[in-house]
């Protein structure tokens, strides 16, 4: 039985990832459409979630890096990745300034890495001040690593200390082991396990999309592997009761002009808040 517009449009939108948490978003009119019908003429168009949530004044540019950084996030939030990390390229090996060069170079090592190994990754591609090319990202355990001798003390670029007490000292003070990555053949590598609030260290990986002026490769990020994705459902919730909720964002709808509310949730808050807000 086919439906009609008013049974496939909602007001709100759940994102839910693998750990439990969620993300909801919700407005007062139906904007959302289910997934897997596709739009006709004689229908009112919706809006896309882009539209809802760029801001007034948003070139194509600031969309693009926006969706970007909303991929890499739901991607980040939704696999096991282990260590942070950050490639360099050796000149010898590969042109640092040749995205192209690079890419192909980068793209061998990554599939046979994933199919050899299991990798998960996403990357980030970053530009020095002259032009050469280095990458920031997540990746899961997959490869080995190995103790780079020296410590990431949070005041900068990785410290070596002077002898084993020092380094005691420091790790007891807090500093985390900074890595190598043999496996990676095209120039320096480091690793550091993920620490903390994990979303702190998603938004550091996202600030180099944000930062970044060009794309490298015609990409703004990069990932592979055998990756999972948050699930996505439009439905109908009570806009008042999310909004009265602890940590709810209220905020103006971007081209539309109508409240929108949004809200995280953790796994142990997620089914509390859910009953609370659906109508169902």
């Amino acid at each position: 039985m086919e439906k009609i517009l008013g049974e496939i449009t909602h007001n709100g939108y759940i994102k839910r990832y693998p750990d439990g948490s969620a993300d909801i978003l919700a407005t007062t009119s139906p904007v959302f459409r289910e997934r897997g019908w596709e739009r006709s003429d004689k229908w009112e168009v919706e809006p896309r979630v882009a539209a809802i949530e760029g801001g007034e004044g948003e070139n194509d540019t600031e969309r693009a890096k926006r969706r970007a950084r909303s991929a890499v996030r739901d991607l980040a939030l939704s696999n096991p990745f282990r260590y942070f990390v950050t490639f360099t390229l050796d000149a010898a090996r590969v042109d640092r300034y040749d995205g192209a060069a690079i890419l192909r170079k980068l793209n061998v090592w990554l599939d046979n890495r994933v199919r050899r190994n299991g990798l998960l990754y996403v990357l980030v591609p970053e530009l020095h001040k002259d032009g050469a090319v280095h990458f920031h990202g997540l990746i899961n355990d997959a490869l080995p690593v190995v103790d780079s001798g020296t410590l990431d003390t949070g005041s900068g670029k990785p410290r070596r200390p002077r002898s084993k007490r020092q380094r005691a000292e420091w790790l007891d003070a807090g500093a985390h082991v900074v890595y190598n990555l043999p496996a990676w053949g095209l120039g320096f590598s480091t690793a550091i396990e993920l620490y903390g609030d994990r979303r702190q260290a998603i938004n550091y990986v996202l600030k180099y999309i944000a930062k970044s002026a060009d794309k490298v490769g015609g990409r703004w990020y990069y990932s592979g592997g055998k990756l999972q994705r948050p699930s996505v459902e439009a439905l109908d919730l009570d806009f008042d009761a999310l909004a009265a909720l602890p940590g709810a964002v209220i905020f103006e709808g971007g081209e539309l002009r109508i409240p929108f509310v949004q809200l995280h949730v953790e796994g142990e808050r997620a089914g509390e808040d859910e009953a609370t807000i659906f109508r169902v």
